[in-house]
């Protein structure tokens, strides 16, 4: 069920693709058997969708992306504010080695920076003390992630220091602080979209498959 997960946040299998167990048990070296239960419970989860005896991978739309993204603003406000003075020195010290860790962009894979941006706000969202919040916005951002937007143009400069000053507001305790920063920092994410889909701005550079910050695929 990872697995296919994973195929599917990646764009192995976009949206729209049809879904057969036999191929994928060949694919992933497992019989037929759990890869159709882990396909049931994927459809259950709304990742498939099925119709008759077909299955196929749930697309998401710019309108969906958009309704998304509006309800995160309103779900990790709250939750920043919630986990004001609650990350430890620690915590914080790991989040923010994280993001500054990531100094080229062409040198960051789509995968580390995904996994550094979760790092962000799943850590945020668990410190909030709200654990449905929580797994609400985790099943949240992976529904962004299916949108299939691998990086938002222009945003990974802009993006770490909004990560920051989020960060920063935690740290000072300053609950309206950190949740007005986690809003506009979602705010931009959403009109950076807006301003990729009406082609007014350019692609960030791809990254280089080879290089990356810690030498490995996270």
């Amino acid at each position: 069920m990872t697995a296919i997960r994973r195929m599917i946040f990646s764009g192995d299998l976009p949206g729209g693709t049809v879904v057969q167990d036999r191929k994928l048990a060949e694919q992933l070296g497992l019989s037929r058997t759990p890869v159709r239960e882990a396909l049931g419970r994927l459809a259950g989860e709304g990742y498939l969708r099925r119709d008759g005896r077909l299955l196929t991978v749930q697309g998401v739309s710019v309108e969906d992306v958009m309704e998304i993204l509006a309800t995160r603003r309103a779900l990790e406000g709250e939750t920043a504010r919630l986990a004001a003075g609650r990350l430890s020195p620690e915590q914080l010290a790991a989040i923010r080695g994280a993001i500054e860790g990531m100094v080229e962009p062409r040198a960051v894979s789509h995968d580390r920076h995904w996994s550094v941006d979760d790092l962000v706000h799943l850590s945020i969202a668990e410190a909030s003390g709200n654990r449905l919040m929580a797994r609400l916005v985790k099943e949240l951002r992976e529904r962004t992630r299916m949108f299939g937007l691998s990086r938002i143009p222009r945003r990974f400069n802009p993006g770490k220091g909004e990560h920051l000053a989020i960060l920063s507001a935690i740290e000072r305790a300053d609950g309206a602080a950190a949740a007005e920063a986690m809003r506009r920092h979602i705010d931009n994410a959403r009109q950076g979209i807006l301003d990729l889909l009406a082609g007014t701005l350019p692609r960030e550079p791809e990254p280089n498959p080879v290089i990356s910050v810690s030498g490995t695929r996270t």
